[in-house]
C-alpha cells in the first residue's frame, strides 16, 4: 500500500517537511505519481520510523545512514553510543561537583579556585606520564605529544576534553595498563637481544593491537584540547 507524504509524516509522528528533507539526503525511497507527487510504500514508513528513534537518541545522520544500507548493525551504532554517553555523564557529573564547589564563590575566590583545580589537573597529567613513561630522555618527545595543554580560550569541548583526561590518569588500573604498553613498546623496539625471539615479537605486536581502548581515548582526547587532527586507529 503506498502513502502519501502527509500520511507518512502522520504515521511516523513528524512533520511533511521532515519527510521531505529525509527523502532529500535518500535515507527515505520514493515513487512520483503522474501528477509529481511522493508516493511511500511501507518499507518507507518502516524506515522512517527507524529514523526518528535513533534521532531522538542523539545518533547522527551519517550513522543512521550506515544502519539503514547494513553497513553497521544497530547493536554495535547502540553500543557505542552508549559507551560515548557514559563519557558524557561522567564529564557532566564532574563540571557539577566542580561547579557546586564554587557556586558561593566571589569573582576573586572563583577564579583562585579555578586556578588552583587546573593546576591540580596538569599536575595529574604529569604525574600520569612520569608513572608510564618514566624518565627517559628518548621518549621526551613522546611525553609532549601526549601532554594536553588547555588554550586560554578553550571552547566547551575542549573543556569536557580536558575533565575526561584527568578522570583517565587518575584511574590506577588505566596507568597499570599504560605501563604494561609502554614495556611493550621499549623491549620491542629497543636494543634488546630477546627482540630476536620471534614468540616475544608476536606477543608484543598482539599487545599493541590489543591495547586498552582508554589508551586510544586518552590519544584521542589530547588531540582534542590542542586542537590538533584526530589521530588515527590503525592498528600497528
Amino acid at each position: 500500500m503506498d502513502h502519501s507524504i502527509g500520511a507518512v509524516a502522520r504515521l511516523a509522528g513528524v512533520s511533511v517537511k521532515t519527510v521531505r528533507y529525509y527523502s532529500d539526503l535518500g535515507l527515505l525511497t520514493s515513487r512520483r505519481t503522474t501528477a509529481g507527487h511522493r508516493r511511500y510504500d511501507e518499507t518507507a514508513v518502516a524506515r522512517l520510523e527507524l529514523i526518528r528513534t535513533l534521532r531522538a537518541l542523539g545518533i547522527d545522520l551519517e550513522t543512521v545512514r550506515a544502519v539503514l544500507e547494513r553497513e553497521r548493525t544497530l547493536a554495535d551504532v547502540l553500543a557505542a553510543h552508549a559507551d560515548a554517553l557514559a563519557v558524557q555523564i561522567r564529564t557532566l557529573q564532574a563540571q557539577h561537583a566542580l561547579v557546586s564547589v564554587v557556586a558561593h564563590s566571589t569573582p576573586e575566590e572563583l577564579t583562585e579556585m579555578t586556578e588552583q583545580f587546573e593546576e591540580a589537573r596538569r599536575t595529574l597529567i604529569a604525574d600520569f606520564l612520569t608513572d608510564a613513561l618514566g624518565d627517559d630522555p628518548a621518549l621526551a618527545a613522546a611525553r609532549q605529544n601526549l601532554t594536553p595543554v588547555l588554550p586560554d580560550d578553550a571552547e566547551p569541548r575542549q573543556v569536557d576534553a580536558w575533565l575526561e583526561l584527568a578522570e583517565l590518569a587518575s584511574s590506577e588500573d588505566f596507568r597499570a595498563a599504560v605501563r604494561r604498553l609502554t614495556a611493550g613498546y621499549r623491549v620491542l623496539s629497543g636494543d634488546n637481544p630477546l627482540r630476536a625471539d620471534p614468540e616475544l615479537r608476536r606477543q608484543l605486536i598482539d599487545l599493541r593491537r590489543t591495547a586498552d581502548p582508554r589508551w586510544h581515548r586518552y590519544v584521542e582526547l589530547v588531540a582534542v584540547v590542542n586542537g590538533w587532527e584526530p589521530p588515527s586507529r590503525v592498528a600497528g
